[in-house]
């Protein structure tokens, strides 16, 4: 296969109270408990990935139909409200069986805007059968045409808007903090981008078992690349399967 980027892996979410956040996006939308772990300050890997001195959190990865979604709940540093118009992950859409039972279940009308506990914006659509979970992304930048990742292929779109006037958020703010693409040849995708600041080296992670690498692009997004190694990769896109969705080769999955 070429290098490159094949598809959205996960969006990470930096929440103020992680039973809350699972309580949300697992019991009321649908999500699936994968992993759970945490690390205490003077972590220096947590630290390097997301260039911020001093970090610890406990964290909650999600499974849905067609990407994962991960939890952070930061100790250290506090974390603060997103700025409005910081650039980054700006909305996401969700797809579930019935959106009105679950626009019933968060005490919400039909017009009212959905917001996960941490203020990102979620649009509700019906699943209609497909897939559930995650299925699209918003990227909020200054100026979309200039924006490195403004192609994503895979089943997850990726939509890049304008509007972002605001400085970048720290990675420990509230709201979706990160978006995590995987890639095929991580060293040649890296090369390849160069207005992206690496935070380090690629990383082997899981055992061996996959590669990332964490950087912040010039315009404030801040991006994980991540090549499985192996089909038993910590976040492998093969773990998951639904019925019509394409996996990363192109080959049709079933469960």
């Amino acid at each position: 296969m070429a290098s490159g980027v094949i598809a959205l892996n996960h969006v990470g979410v930096s929440v103020a109270d992680l039973d809350r956040a699972r309580s949300f996006w697992v019991d009321i939308l649908g999500a699936t408990d994968h992993v759970a772990f945490a690390w205490p300050v003077g972590t220096g890997p947590a630290d390097e990935v997301f260039a911020t001195e001093g970090t610890s959190a406990a964290m909650a990865l999600l499974r849905t139909d067609c990407a994962f979604l991960e939890l952070f709940a930061f100790g250290s540093p506090t974390p603060a409200t997103r700025p409005a118009a910081s650039p980054g992950v700006a909305a996401l859409a969700w797809a579930v069986p019935d959106v009105a039972a679950v626009r019933a279940r968060l005490g919400l009308g039909a017009d009212e805007q959905v917001r996960c506990p941490d203020g990102t914006p979620v649009e509700l659509r019906a699943a209609d059968g497909g897939p559930t979970g995650l299925v699209a992304v918003t990227v909020r930048v200054p100026d979309p045409a200039r924006h490195l990742l403004a192609t994503v292929p895979g089943p997850v779109p990726v939509t890049v808007v304008g509007g972002a006037d605001a400085h970048a958020a720290r990675p420990v703010d509230l709201g979706v903090n990160h978006l995590c693409l995987d890639v095929a040849g991580i060293a040649a995708v890296r090369a390849g981008l160069d207005g992206v600041l690496w935070h380090h080296d690629v990383t082997e992670s899981s055992g061996g078992k996959a590669a990332v690498c964490y950087g912040t692009t010039y315009d404030g997004v801040l991006v994980e690349i991540s090549e499985s190694r192996s089909p038993d990769a910590f976040l492998a896109r093969s773990r998951l399967k639904h019925p019509g969705v394409l996996g990363p080769a192109g080959s049709q999955q079933q469960t």
